[in-house]
């Protein structure tokens, strides 16, 4: 696959990590304890979620904005550095009466200066209803809209909210072509996906083909 297809991606100016040190950070995430809810959010909320983004990629993801339909942060999303792991938690809002907390929050990845990959995550612990979660690709105008003005910021993060589902989700990246410190040639996209729950877990892949080693053709962050 990636012999045929490497010459249809632009370059991108960005150096990825060698094959064995991606391979080698992407278990380290896949080993880590499971994320557990504080004492004080959980026996003083009817309704939280901790929610686990795991970044299995090069680049770091950067927060760009939040939306409720109900609820609030107790601990917000924050930039996630590449190979690690971010959590945030939400609950109901304070002094409120039979409420959940649903809502939803979008990110963005700096591929290089021209390339920038946008998502939004969902969560919903609603106060009537089971637990959702979904992940959400913007349109190509709300790329336009995120980067002219940053007013589609929020509208991205409404969007994930409103296709979460009992069942998640996965959205791709276009594809893309660079070199690896070894200098390799590979070609690499983005798979992000969700899983719903009281604790749901949202895993941001980075899918590598190489195109010089039939050895190496097809390597998946998601071990």
């Amino acid at each position: 696959m990636a012999l045929a297809i490497a010459a249809e991606f632009a370059p991108v100016v960005t150096v990825l990590s060698g094959l064995a040190s991606f391979t080698n950070s992407v278990k380290n995430i896949a080993n880590r304890a499971p994320a557990e809810p504080k004492a004080s959010l959980k026996n003083n909320k009817d309704r939280w979620l901790v929610c686990t983004v795991e970044n299995k990629t090069d680049f770091p993801i950067l927060t760009m904005a939040s939306f409720f339909s109900s609820g609030r942060y107790d601990d917000p999303p924050k930039r996630i550095d590449p190979f690690s792991v971010m959590t945030f938690t939400c609950c109901e809002g304070d002094n409120t009466v039979m409420q959940g907390v649903t809502g939803g929050h979008s990110f963005y990845i700096n591929v290089d200066h021209n390339n920038h990959f946008y998502l939004g995550l969902g969560f919903c612990n609603p106060y009537i209803g089971g637990y959702k979660a979904s992940v959400y690709k913007p349109s190509a105008k709300e790329v336009k809209d995120i980067q002219e003005s940053g007013k589609a910021q929020k509208t991205v993060a409404e969007k994930a909210y409103d296709n979460c589902n009992e069942n998640g989700n996965m959205i791709t990246s276009e594809w893309y072509r660079a070199k690896d410190v070894d200098k390799k040639d590979v070609v690499f996209q983005f798979q992000v996906s969700a899983s719903a729950g009281a604790k749901p877990v949202y895993t941001i892949n980075e899918v590598r083909e190489y195109v010089d080693e039939k050895e190496h053709e097809s390597i998946v962050g998601n071990n």
